[in-house]
């Protein structure tokens, strides 16, 4: 019996092959577009994230205790920590987690050159080390980047080198507080005492970002910790670029527990990007809110059409009332229409929103487009957006369509199912 109810619902379809195609678009539509939303989604937070931690401190940062409220220039981590954090990040566990660790020394300055000065945020990197971790090094628009054969380098901001009016080759004067006496000799020289050094710009930089553009300026390590009056290998942070994004608490944990007694701060960039996980927090949140809708229209929809279709075939429903079919029956009838219209909506849906997610996912939605006059700040990172979606986001969707339009069904079976069998009978 419940074969042949099957095959009835199957042929039932079909009886109105227009309205079945389209209510079948409608909520095939209806999961291309939510495969559609979720793959740019989470393309574009991927996107966010990993250009947000290659411009910031990296997936986990270590640095002094404190130091992420307060950025003081001295808090400063110690030397035997960052051979610590440098030995530990050696062992294989953790190292086929890390893709890149470089140690930073980070301050305030002023830099001067002919024509205008500016106050400037100081990063003091290893320059091969930089480079596996930050973007800054490979958005140099002129000259090159940072090299261990010119330590009096430095690269700079396309703003700030419009502002100051820089080229490569040109002469700096970079002046700050000391941090610490500057040799054994200068027994006198204290932390208040400014310094400068004379630096040749060796590379501009553009981000996008104007708060980095206009402001950031980096040169090599010991030129900084010379020029600060650091001693020993004393950084400010030590930042690790990972592999996976995913495993920025794992890391942190195992770090936080190899450095505990020290006064240091372990952090992941959901704690020292709080700013971005909260934007990344909203957006997802809007995006669900935004998806409901869509899917809440879309099952209005195909409610409304599914009960026109039971209304109308009242006279067909009394019949089969009047054989003895029994009204449990009749609504397994429906149901089952509506599962094999589900079916065949899930398999276009599929169709459809796999087929325009994979060209996001290769030729990206180009944005600049839609932005003429400019990218806002927040997609400045790459206006190209890729999408990726996963697997369990594919199987979330289809199980979320699924069972909406499942239980959309009940009540047109409910109605089916109570049929008046005397007024179904008449013929007007």
């Amino acid at each position: 019996m419940a074969l042949g109810i099957v095959k009835i619902s199957w042929r039932n379809l079909w009886r109105n092959p227009r309205g079945t195609l389209l209510t079948a678009l409608a909520l095939g539509l209806g999961l291309a577009l939510l495969l559609i939303s979720l793959g740019l989604l989470d393309g574009g937070h991927e996107q966010t994230i990993a250009n947000g931690v290659r411009l910031g401190p990296g997936h986990v940062v270590v640095q002094a205790k404190g130091y992420q409220n307060t950025s003081s220039d001295d808090l400063l981590l110690p030397a035997g920590v960052v051979s610590a954090i440098e030995q530990f990040l050696e062992s294989r566990s953790i190292k086929q987690m890390v893709q890149g660790v470089s140690p930073r020394i980070l301050a305030t300055g002023l830099l001067t050159s002919s024509a205008d000065s500016a106050g400037v945020r100081i990063m003091g990197v290893v320059p091969e080390s930089e480079e596996a971790v930050s973007l800054i090094p490979h958005r140099i628009v002129a000259g090159s980047y940072l090299s261990a054969d010119r330590p009096s380098g430095v690269v700079i901001g396309a703003d700030l080198a419009s502002k100051l009016a820089l080229k490569t080759g040109s002469k700096v004067v970079l002046m700050t507080q000391s941090l610490g006496p500057r040799a054994p000799a200068e027994k006198d020289a204290g932390k208040d005492e400014m310094q400068s050094t004379l630096l040749r710009v060796s590379g501009i930089f553009r981000t996008g970002l104007p708060v980095i553009d206009t402001s950031t300026i980096q040169l090599p390590l010991p030129a900084a910790q010379t020029l600060l009056g650091v001693t020993g290998n004393q950084v400010t942070q030590v930042a690790l670029l990972l592999r996976k994004e995913g495993d920025s608490s794992k890391v942190a944990g195992a770090l936080l527990k190899q450095l505990s007694g020290t006064p240091v701060e372990v952090l992941t960039w959901r704690q020292s990007l709080p700013m971005l996980a909260q934007i990344l927090g909203l957006d997802h949140a809007f995006n669900y809110v935004m998806n409901t809708v869509i899917l809440a229209m879309v099952g209005l929809g195909i409610l409304n059409t599914i009960l026109m279709r039971v209304l109308e075939r009242r006279y067909e429903f009394g019949v089969c009332k009047a054989l003895g079919v029994r009204p449990r029956q009749l609504a397994l009838m429906v149901v089952g229409e509506s599962l094999a219209l589900t079916a065949l909506s899930l398999v276009l849906g599929l169709a459809a929103g796999l087929s325009v997610q994979h060209y996001f996912a290769t030729a990206g939605l180009d944005l600049r487009w839609v932005f003429t006059a400019g990218l806002p700040p927040a997609l400045v990172f790459d206006p190209i957006l890729y999408s990726r979606l996963s697997l369990n986001r594919i199987a979330w969707s289809v199980s979320i369509v699924f069972m909406m339009a499942t239980s959309i069904s009940f009540y047109p079976a409910f109605k089916a199912a109570r049929t008046d069998l005397p007024d179904s009978l008449k013929v007007l």
